[in-house]
């Protein structure tokens, strides 16, 4: 990742009628709104709102990749994610939140 700022990181549950694609069309719309200019990848930025999962649904959209393909190497994605569903079972890796992250951070102590 490139240098930023520091930011606040969450996760949150919810249940929504919404298809995949219609929740990232509004994410989407909330950072537009907000403010968010798309220059860098992984560059800094005012707000970044990622689906991660969709229940247990394997997504593979040109736009649209779900479960986040990246999500079990990044410990700010993994930390909120155990607080709130430690025992969710990756839909691909076969391995709940918990494990990941006890995997990440046994992977960081050995670097």
């Amino acid at each position: 990742m490139t240098d930023q700022p520091d930011f606040l990181n969450l996760a949150i549950t919810i249940h929504t009628k919404l298809k995949p694609l219609e929740i990232l069309e509004q994410t989407q719309a909330i950072e537009n709104q907000l403010g968010r200019v798309r220059k860098e990848k992984w560059g800094a930025r005012l707000i970044d709102i990622d689906l991660i999962f969709y229940g247990n649904e394997i997504i593979d959209e040109p736009n649209l990749k779900v479960p986040h393909p990246l999500m079990q190497e990044r410990d700010f994605a993994l930390i909120p994610l155990a607080e709130i569903a430690p025992n969710f079972v990756h839909p691909v890796l076969e391995k709940t939140i918990l494990e990941l992250r006890e995997l990440l951070e046994r992977t960081h102590r050995t670097h």
